[in-house]
Order: structure tokens, then sequence, then C-alpha cells
């Protein structure tokens, strides 16, 4: 799969297939719409082209975007197991932000792609001010013969699947239902930092890991999932706590997600690459009057993971 990073003129002279979006988590919906633009490609002899942006258009529109569902190379990564064959992923800066719906369609969409067939969102929305709709991806389609798909909204409990609904449901820490909108478990992943050593001061070794700031966390509470370690295949149940630690004063402050792996022999760790995939929330993180009786909830939080994790 090659991406381009630039719009230079006719990048496919035998004509793309394109799906058109930001993509961030590349969830449900957006495999729709990923999927229709490579089934039309495929059938068409077109090249299937992703295009999106690098970076969210929010952090040039508004100074500040979402925390995002996934990193750019995340997203990437996802994008191409889908079988696409390119990704155009353009920075959004100034120029584009001021550039026009109609300047849009017809120098990255046309000039550039040579796009004869596109896929999109009902709700997708493009150029300065979002004047670009999908009646205007219609209206200047039909002029150059270019078919315009606009995919219906992917519904989960008779509510669209869409990027601000998972946050909104991670940020309330309900990982589950995020991994359903997702089609995938929900996953954060970082370095593995040093820590304080509580963990193994109460017998519960944890790898501290470093998430960027740039990625949304699911809300402060303790959880059970899966870390892979250095990309692994294989992956170690483990309880995971996204929190303040509360039963220690002196790191209320600072937010934290450690995961203790479950039966496993520890080692050096740090500054390993570490994957956490989100499966169930036990519990809310609380402020415990002693170090026994955190040891003693701890003990029950691995029992607990254990009967949901391994089988």
């Amino acid at each position: 799969m090659q991406i381009y990073t630039q719009s230079n003129k006719d990048i496919f002279p035998q004509g793309s297939s394109v799906a058109l979006g930001v993509f961030d988590g590349v969830h449900l919906g957006h495999i729709e719409i990923i999927k229709n633009a490579i089934d039309f490609g495929r059938k068409n002899n077109l090249i299937s082209v992703v295009a999106t942006f690098s970076n969210h258009p929010h952090s040039e529109i508004t100074g500040q975007a979402p925390r995002l569902l996934s990193t750019f190379e995340d997203r990437v990564s996802l994008i191409k197991n889908l079988g696409t064959d390119a990704i155009l992923a353009l920075e959004f800066d100034s120029k584009l932000r001021h550039m026009s719906a109609q300047d849009y369609f017809t120098k990255v969409l046309v000039d550039c792609l040579n796009a004869k067939y596109i896929s999109v969102g009902y709700d997708h929305k493009f150029g300065f001010n979002q004047e670009g709709t999908t009646d205007k991806l219609k209206e200047w389609g039909s002029k150059l013969s270019l078919k315009i798909h606009v995919n219906s909204p992917v519904n989960i409990n008779n509510e669209p699947v869409s990027s601000t609904r998972i946050r909104k449901t991670l940020a309330a820490g309900q990982v589950k239902s995020a991994s359903s909108l997702l089609g995938r478990l929900y996953s954060i992943h970082g370095k593995i930092t040093q820590g304080l050593k509580r963990g193994t001061e109460l017998g519960f070794p944890t790898a501290n890991i470093m998430v960027s700031s740039n990625i949304i966390n699911p809300g402060v509470g303790v959880y059970v999932g899966f870390a892979l370690l250095n990309e692994e295949t294989k992956k170690l149940p483990c309880v995971i706590n996204v929190g303040h630690c509360p039963t220690f004063k002196d790191s209320f402050s600072e937010l934290k997600v450690e995961a203790h792996i479950l039966d496993f022999q520890y080692k050096e760790l740090y500054n390993q690459e570490i994957k956490i995939e989100f499966v169930e929330r036990l519990r809310d993180e609380e402020k415990f009057s002693s170090k026994e009786e955190l040891i003693k909830q701890i003990k029950k939080d691995c029992e607990n993971g254990r009967k949901i994790l391994v089988t």
C-alpha cells in the first residue's frame, strides 16, 4: 500500500475509487465507507484510495483537536488491513482550511486522484466553513460522470456509530460498548516507564504505560483486558488501573495507566512498547483505608479478571 502526503496532479491516470473522511478510530461506520470504495475499485479496475488527513482538522480550525481514538500510524494500519491500495494523507493546514469545497473537489479529488467513484458518510462536510455537502458532491459529480455513493449510518442500539459517540462512551468507562461500536477491542499503547514500584511492594507488579496525550483513555476505573508486549502475537490477560492512585496521597493529581499482567514472570520491561486492549470494566477506582484493604481488593480484581479472560 502506497501513502501519499501531497496532492500532486494525476497520481492515478487509470482512475481511482475514493473513500473520503477523517476516519478517527476506523469504526464500523468508517469500515463500511472504505469497503464500498475498495469493492467498487476492484470491480472496475480502479485504484482504491482513502483520502484523509494526517492530523485532525479541528487542530487547525479551533486550535484544539479532540482526544483521538487512534494515532495516525494506527489509523494507517487499520485502513491497510481493510485492503485499500493507497492513502492520501494531507496535513490539514491553513491553506486547506481556507480552500473552498469546490476547489477541494476539483484540485484534490479530480485533478490529483482522478476519482471516478467517491464513497462518503451521510453527514460528511468539507471545504471552507464546511460548505461542501453530500448534495454538492452529487451535483458536481454528475457533471463529470463521477459516481457519488452516500453511505447510510450504521446504527447500533438505534443510534448512529460515530467517533464522537465512541469518545463519550469511553469517557464514561463503557469499554465494552465502545468496542462494539469499533468492531474490535479498544486499545492504547505506549512505552513502559519506571514508576514508584508500589505495585511490586504490594505483591502485584505493574507496567506503567506512557500513553500519548492526544489519545483518549477510558474513564477512571479498574478494567480487565489483554497486554501485548513488543507486538508479540500472544495476548496476556491483565488487570488495568486508569486513575490517580488515591490510596497514596502524594500521587493523586497525576493520571496513570498501569497494567498488572496475570501469572506473568516479570523481568526488566522498561522502554518496551506495550499495547493494552480493554475488555470490560470491573469497578470504580477507590481510596482504601490501608494497604491491606487495597491488597485484598486487588486479589479480588485478579480473580474476577481470570474468570472473564481465561477460558
